[in-house]
């Protein structure tokens, strides 16, 4: 009888085990599924027409591309003014464009040798991590489509990136669609600038024994 009563009980505890496993298991799975929806959802592609929906993108290759929530919030933005025809992100590390309108007229040469160029000057400048923004302004030969004025439209904090983008802008090919007078003569280039914090411990001990030196 007392075997009876622990076979039954052993039974009893068993089951209770089962269910409680069981319920368990339907909780990890519920909350399995909740960050499965979770990260869907963050995935979801979103695209970004700064110019409006008939503009096509271009990219420093020269392809088009699209403006996704995946892409740097300067290539995201709208573009409230009408001159504003390129973006471009430097790093030391890369150099994007986005074209942002009037593919239909004119588009940038693809030039990775100089767009290299532009990246190695900014690894002097890589102390810190910053990223500093500035606007150029260019005006094109009405006869020649060339560019004839480089001015700035929107400084850089920092000086010298001035310079560097400036440089970057006097550089650039362009390609005019029309056999004629170009279409387009004045453009506007946004710049982002990202410097990368590279300073090894040994370089800063060396900076710090020529301030001293001083």
């Amino acid at each position: 009888m007392v075997v009876m009563q622990n076979i039954i009980s052993f039974q009893n505890t068993n089951s209770i085990l089962r269910v409680f496993l069981l319920f368990l298991g339907l909780i990890i799975l519920s909350c399995g599924s909740a960050k499965v929806e979770v990260k869907d959802k963050d995935m979801q592609e979103v695209i970004f027409y700064p110019a409006g929906q008939k503009e096509k993108i271009l990219d420093e290759n020269g392809n088009e591309v699209q403006i996704t929530n995946r892409d740097p919030e300067l290539f995201q933005r709208d573009s409230k003014n009408s001159e504003e025809v390129f973006r471009v992100i430097i790093s030391s590390e890369s150099y994007k464009v986005r074209q942002i309108r009037k593919s239909e007229f004119i588009k940038r040469k693809p030039d990775p040798g100089g767009d290299s160029i532009i990246m190695e000057e900014l690894l002097k400048y890589n102390k810190k991590d910053f990223v500093d923004d500035g606007i150029i302004s260019v005006k094109l030969n009405p006869k020649t489509g060339k560019m004839e004025t480089i001015n700035t439209d929107r400084s850089t904090r920092i000086q010298q990136l001035l310079k560097i983008i400036s440089n970057d802008a006097t550089r650039w090919t362009l390609e005019h669609k029309s056999t004629e007078e170009p279409t387009v003569i004045k453009y506007l280039i946004s710049y982002n600038v990202v410097l990368l914090n590279k300073t090894t411990r040994d370089q800063i001990k060396e900076e710090l024994k020529k301030e001293v030196k001083k």
